[in-house]
């Protein structure tokens, strides 16, 4: 690792401190000094329309265990988690605008990676994105006697009749369960069966196996054999599992979108060319494909978590909800289209954690409209997950993800330009050197003072090497 004397001198002159956090908030995302006055700095970029509607103290508050009553047993403490954010334009069908993203983690690096890719997003129009579907599933299984029995109980399962019973039961029971299909099957003696369910705002689980379970024992009444027993159950709804079968029926909120950059404004942003980013992008697939992975997408998982651990959301969830497909592939003309789809996004806006003051706090600050809000919710996670696969492929290219960890992880302060570059980079032949910084000294002149353009003092290679190798 570099001295922290070597890292000292990459880093610009205090007195142009202030520049650095000019333009908007992609030019503070990867900035790792916490100053007070950084911070509030970084809040006047989110609308003041949404300021006067939020309570940013929420996220500083010290709450008393009477606040944690519905969602935790045994309550021992809190965990403090740190809370960034970036920007992204939205052209969905429910989201239009420019969201704050709020991301809830500890891991360095993902703030910084996502900002950058969202910071090309930006430059390019947005996220053209659309939601296809939402439900959640509950699975019973029935067992029977023998396989005849089996086999009668299923062909009453399948009569309309019987559909319309069961989506009946369950509104009167949650009015916010809509039974929209019903599927089953015979294994032996025992029905299988899977009820997917429309939650509206709500995530759905909860609700969807609540409502199963009143409605069969409702119905059950009404059939012409009765099941030996009857689990809620088994696992085929795939709560909590990276199954592949997500990428056929989803569940949760089934969302796309894609973004189409022009090769320059990649060039200019990420310093890897759309061609490298493309075949990186096929390569990648191929090797999912042999690893038998749940889906093909690189860093989903890192960003989908840090949203729903800041929106009071099951951090569980992540499991089938990063379960989706990455593609990036050049247009005729040569420019990067970036298209991401995730089938199984287990987000709401109601229910859980978020009614807590500071995911509640949170939720807010993305300022998603009252009508179809999850939809809406859908599409910004989306935005940010794509914006997070351009930053993290980028940086794989380019050696820098490695070279941001290192620095990051010493916790070494480093700075940012107006464009959301660090200015601490490394060059091809792995020399850390510095960028200009608004008209300021070149990298050359950081390093060595009055060493001529492209010279490095030999004692500060030494030096660094040196440290490199311990």
């Amino acid at each position: 690792m570099p001295s922290s004397k070597f890292i000292n001198k990459l880093r610009p002159k205090k007195k142009k401190d202030k520049d650095k956090h000019r333009g908007s908030m992609t030019s503070l995302a990867e900035t790792q000094t916490q100053t007070p006055s950084e911070v509030e700095t970084r809040k006047e970029y989110i609308e003041a329309s949404i300021l006067s509607k939020v309570n940013l103290d929420a996220l500083n508050e010290k709450d008393d265990s009477n606040t944690f009553k519905s969602n935790i047993e045994n309550y021992i403490g809190t965990v403090k988690v740190p809370v960034g954010a970036v920007q992204v334009q939205v052209n969905g069908s429910h989201a239009n605008g420019k969201y704050t993203v709020p991301l809830a983690t500890t891991e360095t690096s993902l703030v910084g990676t996502c900002n950058r890719g969202c910071q090309l997003i930006n430059m390019c129009g947005g996220v053209e994105s659309v939601v296809i579907k939402k439900q959640v599933q509950s699975a019973p299984i029935f067992h029977f006697e023998s396989i005849r029995l089996a086999v009668k109980f299923n062909e009453w399962l399948g009569l309309p009749a019987t559909f319309e019973s069961v989506k009946t039961n369950a509104i009167a029971v949650v009015e916010e369960a809509v039974l929209v299909k019903l599927e089953h099957s015979v294994h032996g003696n025992c029905v299988y069966s899977r009820w997917y369910f429309d939650t509206g705002e709500a995530v759905g689980q909860n609700i969807s196996t609540y409502a199963t379970k009143e409605a069969m024992e409702s119905i059950l009444k009404e059939a012409p054999v009765q099941p030996s027993s009857w689990d809620l159950d088994v696992g085929l709804a795939r709560n909590r599992q990276a199954a592949t079968s997500l990428m056929i029926d989803g569940r949760g909120v089934y969302v796309t979108g894609e973004v189409v950059c022009p090769k320059e404004k990649v060039e200019e942003i990420l310093h890897v060319s759309a061609e490298k980013l493309a075949s990186f992008s096929r390569e990648s697939r191929t090797w999912q494909l042999i690893s038998h992975t749940a889906g093909s997408t690189y860093q989903s998982a890192r960003v989908i978590a840090a949203i729903l651990v800041a929106s009071g959301l099951d951090a569980a969830a992540v499991v089938e909800s990063h379960v989706g497909i990455s593609d990036m592939k050049l247009t005729k003309n040569g420019d990067l289209r970036v298209i991401v789809t995730l089938p199984s996004l287990m987000i709401g806006t109601t229910g859980g954690g978020t009614k807590l003051p500071s995911q509640q706090a949170c939720l807010q600050i993305i300022d998603l409209p009252e009508e179809k809000s999850r939809e809406a919710f859908a599409e910004v996670v989306l935005a940010a997950v794509l914006g997070g696969e351009i930053g993290m492929c980028a940086a794989m290219i380019s050696h820098h993800f490695v070279n941001k960890k290192k620095r990051t992880e010493s916790e070494t302060p480093s700075t940012s330009l107006p464009n959301g570059n660090s200015v601490i980079e490394e060059d091809k032949a792995g020399e850390a050197a510095a960028e200009k910084l608004n008209g300021d000294a070149t990298p050359s002149e950081q390093v060595n003072g009055d060493s001529a353009p492209g010279e490095v003092k030999e004692e500060t290679k030494k030096e660094n090497k040196k440290d490199q190798s311990n």
